[in-house]
């Protein structure tokens, strides 16, 4: 009998080129009525609660819905696709973890989160998020169900497996509840269900946090190899810039290496958010300019 468990997501990376093929984006409308947008003057129309997918070269594109108006965004060599949300809606992505034996759960370790829909909490391995582009980093999309217990073929030698999907808000409450065996929890709490909040758009930052001077001296290289980032719009600038700013990476992080521990936590976590979002930002499908 193989046991299901629930488990968390991890974020992915990104694909193509020049000389690489297109990435297949998901356009995603989790609302009741039918939404048309278009990207670079086609027009697709997505009905309600449906989604369709959209290949996109490395470049500069152009999205308009009557909500965000004219949306200018870059995706970018290396990318993986992933999920276009027009509406800013709320999407989880959570892991499930299949395993032989439940003694073998601790060979895949599990990072437990936080977060609310409509006020109620949700504790688990859960990634919450509402950003116009949402990498791919899942084994079943977003109008996909989580296989049953039953129909896990085969596991690898590790004894189990894990399988990522990424759920609307209301299908992530459904799924919840199923899983617990608890219907109705949400109303019980949220009487009026669950209510999409408004988003308003978020272009990429358009520069990384400012640091400590003495991380700042060292910084230089890849803030200007970040700024390139943000205009390169040909796979072959992408590729080379991806390929620079991983070696200006490098040499950050060896001259930096011995410097927080003579610094205050203040300055280590400004050091923290500036690596993490270069790399966030650096490692998207696509990015709405700033």
């Amino acid at each position: 009998m193989i046991n299901r468990f629930v488990g968390l997501l991890l974020a992915a990376l990104a694909l193509s080129g020049c000389s690489s093929p297109s990435q297949t984006f998901e356009i995603d409308n989790p609302g009741d009525t039918p939404l048309t947008l278009r990207i670079d003057g086609n027009e697709l129309p997505i009905a309600a609660h449906a989604s369709r997918p959209v290949k996109l070269r490395p470049g500069e594109h152009h999205l308009q819905t009557p909500a965000l108006g004219q949306v200018r965004f870059i995706v970018y060599a290396r990318g993986k696709g992933g999920l276009i949300n027009p509406t800013l809606g709320e999407y989880v992505i959570a892991n499930e973890i299949y395993v032989t034996d439940a003694d073998k759960l601790k060979h895949f370790g599990t990072v437990d989160n936080h977060i609310e829909l409509g006020g109620v909490g949700f504790d688990g391995p859960y990634l919450k998020t509402h950003a116009l582009f949402i990498d791919q980093a899942w084994t079943f999309g977003v109008r996909e169900p989580f296989p049953d217990e039953q129909t896990v073929a085969h596991v690898d030698q590790s004894g189990g497996r894990i399988s990522r999907k990424i759920f609307t808000a209301a299908d992530f409450i459904d799924y919840v509840e199923t899983s617990s065996g608890q219907p109705g929890a949400y109303r019980r709490q949220q009487p009026a269900g669950y209510q999409a909040p408004a988003y308003t758009l978020e272009p990429a930052p358009a520069a990384l946090h400012a640091l400590d001077p003495a991380f700042e001296r060292h910084a230089a290289p890849l803030r200007e190899l970040y700024g390139r980032y943000l205009t390169a719009t040909t796979a072959d600038a992408q590729l080379q810039l991806q390929q620079e700013t991983f070696q200006a990476q490098m040499a950050f992080t060896a001259a930096t290496a011995a410097l927080g521990a003579s610094l205050p936590v203040e300055a280590n976590e400004a050091y923290n958010a500036f690596v993490q979002t270069r790399s966030s930002v650096m490692g998207s499908a696509a990015l709405v300019v700033p």
